[in-house]
């Protein structure tokens, strides 16, 4: 098999960031996220002003911005989420042939599931309230305005994964390992992550 890869899909306020972070610190490798949004734009040769609103995001059939611009690698007049998609799918799969790292969000599990890479998918979650205090509390939010941003946030990511990778946004039987995070903490967290991906 080819380098270890761990693809961390995660609820909004669950702590998925911070546990990536984490395991990209204690196991030395990189952790890739919103970075993926740059590297997308420049293998297409697209600004990514036009591409970066639409990040994690499915097409809204009744309301979308399409792209004129680009190289060869850009099908023109495709919705921006698309062709974002298309990118990123391309950039995840050339830097895990390169090296082992971790991906945040992204449908990165189902956009390697076909390579010749160590897969450990991961999927962070917890109770709804308790994601609405830690954003209050991270963010100095109003109780209503973090209630509306996690309620948003989930609606979006669950949107998104099951439009392109046609699976339920987590379901336990497509992880390797799910972690609630109101019942474990992040450091427990890492550790079993940690602990799996060294038996890849």
């Amino acid at each position: 098999m080819g380098n270890k890869i761990i693809c961390i899909g995660r609820e909004f306020g669950s702590g998925g960031h911070e546990i990536a972070l984490r395991l990209g610190q204690q196991l030395g490798i990189k952790v890739y996220e919103k970075n993926l949004v740059f590297l997308a734009c420049r293998y297409g040769e697209v600004s990514d002003k036009i591409l970066e609103a639409d990040d994690e995001r499915a097409t809204n059939p009744y309301l979308f911005k399409t792209v004129h611009e680009g190289n060869y690698h850009v099908t023109r007049g495709l919705p921006t989420s698309e062709v974002l998609f298309s990118l990123q799918s391309h950039e995840i799969k050339r830097i895990a042939a390169r090296e082992s790292c971790v991906f945040v969000g992204r449908c990165a599990d189902f956009v390697l599931r076909n390579e010749d890479i160590s897969l450990l998918r991961v999927f962070i979650s917890a109770p709804f309230e308790h994601r609405v205090q830690r954003k209050m509390e991270l963010e100095s939010l109003s109780y209503d305005k973090a209630r509306r941003l996690v309620k948003k946030m989930d609606k979006q990511r669950k949107k998104y994964y099951e439009s392109y990778a046609g699976q339920e946004w987590g379901n336990p039987d497509t992880y390797d390992l799910c972690f609630n995070t109101e019942e474990i903490s992040m450091e427990e967290a890492v550790n079993a992550i940690i602990e799996q991906y060294n038996r890849l």
